[in-house]
């Protein structure tokens, strides 16, 4: 097997594009050099922005191929399982980490490089309802793949419509938009990438409306206090839950109408760090004498119909307070897709299928458990 210094432009790469928080938040995204018959994907649960070269697997792509000779079972479970262990197995001799959830769709881009990255910009597109259409006009050269269960489903997906692609326009796509999930661009030098990638930003902020306003708003402090008791009751573990409040939220969190834009997830990272939805908490609850425990009340009825606990609360006329710092900053994204969405005739959220897969998906569970182990 090649020596790691190899990829030392790939991992330079990695860490520029994961520290921008334009491009990546909380080591979302992944990237991918293909070298003969090897190709290295970031191991799943690495953050991109200080990644080393432990932080990818070497990957055997004839053995990756060969997965597209097989059946797998029908029931999404257990097909998940099969292609779990056909993933493990195409890795080269030595390699002990797990790749990315994506490599098998790395491995079917024909080019040296791939970057795929959830720009909240380029999900603005993604997660909006004339999306595809947008793309179409924005982006006539790039690929657009309707909703699919990521991993396996969503690389048998693109590989579909590359083919697609190939017969009609004679060669192969270098950006491919995935609805509610992102973009990934494939090109044969770092060049190449950042090409696109700057062309893509560039083009869709001139297609944008507006951008968020999140200039901060005073916040009702006892309103909080008593929101905080309540979390602090049910999630135990003394800290400080985040807050926000500003000017996009206030306009947001009069009722549940003008909330709907963010009442829902529009991509796999919003569901495993802000959760599938937030809770929807009515000022009313302010009005009696019993705050706290309505407050409880209604975590407990949303942890009994969801599976879960509810990571952001959203409350009516007042603000938005979070379990953690990570669910925070996925919910700040949500709400700069949902502003970006404006311009392409509003929010699309995820369909319940999917959100129900994400949940429940072993390999995404798998990815959050170790990016917390790795955390300092």
């Amino acid at each position: 097997m090649m020596n790691r210094h190899d990829i030392s432009d790939l991992i330079s790469m990695s860490r520029t594009y994961g520290s921008d928080t334009r491009f990546v938040l909380l080591g979302g995204g992944n990237t991918s050099k293909k070298i003969g018959d090897v190709m290295y994907v970031k191991a799943s649960g690495c953050a991109l922005s200080d990644i080393d070269p432990d932080g990818f697997v070497a990957m055997s792509l004839p053995k990756l191929k060969a997965i597209w000779e097989k059946c797998y079972s029908e029931e999404a479970q257990k097909r998940e399982e099969e292609i779990l262990l056909d993933m493990m197995n195409a890795r080269c001799e030595g390699e002990t980490s797990r790749p990315s959830v994506e490599a098998l769709l790395h491995s079917i881009i024909p080019y040296t490089y791939v970057v795929h990255l959830h720009p909240a910009l380029v999900n603005g597109m993604t997660c909006s309802q004339s999306g595809r259409e947008s793309a179409k006009k924005l982006f006539p050269e790039a690929l657009w793949i309707p909703s699919a269960h990521p991993g396996y489903m969503l690389a048998k997906a693109v590989k579909r419509a590359q083919q697609d692609y190939v017969s009609r326009i004679k060669t192969y796509p270098n950006i491919i938009f995935l609805q509610n999930h992102g973009v990934f661009v494939g090109g044969d030098s770092l060049e190449d990438i950042d090409r696109s990638y700057d062309h893509i930003i560039k083009r869709l902020t001139r297609s944008i409306a507006r951008k968020p306003n999140f200039a901060e708003l005073k916040v009702d402090n006892h309103r909080i206090s008593l929101v905080k008791q309540a979390m602090q009751s049910m999630y135990g573990d003394a800290k400080d839950f985040p807050v926000a409040f500003n000017r996009e939220l206030a306009n947001r969190l009069t009722d549940e109408q003008s909330f709907f834009s963010l009442s829902s997830a529009y991509t796999p990272d919003h569901i495993l760090y802000s959760g599938c939805k937030p809770l929807w908490i009515e000022d009313v609850v302010f009005e009696g004498n019993s705050t706290i425990e309505d407050i409880k009340e209604s975590i407990r009825n949303y942890e009994i119909s969801v599976g879960i606990k509810p990571k952001v609360l959203a409350v009516q006329q007042t603000a938005v307070i979070a379990i953690d710092e990570s669910a925070m900053a996925l919910f700040i994204d949500t709400i700069k897709i949902a502003v970006f969405t404006e311009s392409f005739g509003g929010p699309r959220f995820m369909d319940n299928d999917q959100i129900q897969f994400i949940l429940n998906w072993e390999a995404e569970k798998y990815r959050v458990k170790v990016k917390r182990n790795r955390a300092p």
